[in-house]
This record gives structure tokens, sequence and C-alpha cells, in this order.
């Protein structure tokens, strides 16, 4: 991603060393492992899900519809709005973290999720999840799993 001073040094037509997407990823998945231990906490250091006595904390990631999806924002509305407790599969409600992550935080984390679990090898940036948000904010409070597995499969809510 190029950023502005280096658009303003262009615009000069001075040279500039080249920013490469590799190196983009490189510091989003550094990032998104530092900001994965508040995910950790229940979905586990491995992404398997953390174990509370007989029951998991949250699931595992693995042959997760959500982490596997084609795009990354129905990954995106979950982390920020949260995921409803409609039955005993899980200890907990997953809670939204909205406000918790910026719109880089936010990203970086989809990334190393998706990149680390889910066999994807994108790369979310700040100005999606920037858009996502926009896009979402009339949705309060967490979502059903449901829903969410149903927009992964056949198309996002408008």
């Amino acid at each position: 991603m190029i950023k502005r001073s280096a658009i303003f040094l262009l615009g000069l037509g001075l040279s500039i060393p080249s920013f490469s997407l590799a190196d983009d990823k490189a510091a989003a998945m550094e990032l998104g492992k530092q900001k994965y231990m508040v995910c950790g906490a229940c979905h586990g250091l491995d992404g398997k899900g953390m174990m509370a006595g007989p029951m998991k904390m949250a699931p595992a990631y693995a042959d997760s519809k959500l982490v596997a999806a084609e795009s990354a924002e129905i990954m995106a509305i979950a982390v920020m709005k949260g995921i409803k407790k409609e039955d005993a599969k899980f200890l907990q409600i997953m809670m939204p973290l909205e406000a918790a992550l910026d719109d880089g935080a936010l990203a970086a984390v989809l990334t190393y999720v998706r990149n680390t679990y889910g066999g994807k090898t994108d790369l979310v940036t700040a100005e999606q999840t920037k858009a996502w948000r926009e896009k979402y904010k009339s949705i309060v409070g967490p979502v059903s799993r449901a829903d969410l597995e149903k927009w992964a499969t056949s198309g996002l809510p408008k």
C-alpha cells in the first residue's frame, strides 16, 4: 500500500523505495498475532477452542464457515458485533469487539486468523474494515450464529 508521503514524493518526480504487499501482509500478521491474544482467551492460542470443564468456551477455527468464507467481511461482522448465545454448545456469547479494535487492529486480526486457521492467503486492510463498520452500523448487539452462517453461504445482508 502506498502511503500519502509516497504519493507526494511521486508528484515531485522523486524516486521512492517500493512498498510491497508482502511487507504489508507481514506487518498485518505480526500485529494480528499480538492482538489475537484477546481472541485466544476463548478460542485458544492454538485456535482449537478453550475448554472450561466439559464445554468449550468458543468454537475452534478449523472448519469454521466464518473463518473460511470467501470474504473476510462475514468474519468482520462476527468480531465487531459479537455472536449470541442461543444454545448450550459453548459456554458464553462472543462479546462484540467493535470498540476494542480500531480499523487497523481489526484488519490485522482478521488477516491473522484467516491465514493461520482458515487456509486463506488474503490481506484484510484497514480501509475494508472501516467500510464494513459503516455498512453494518445499524446492526446493534450480537448476531445469531445461524444468520452469520447463512450470510457466509448465501450472501451478506444489505
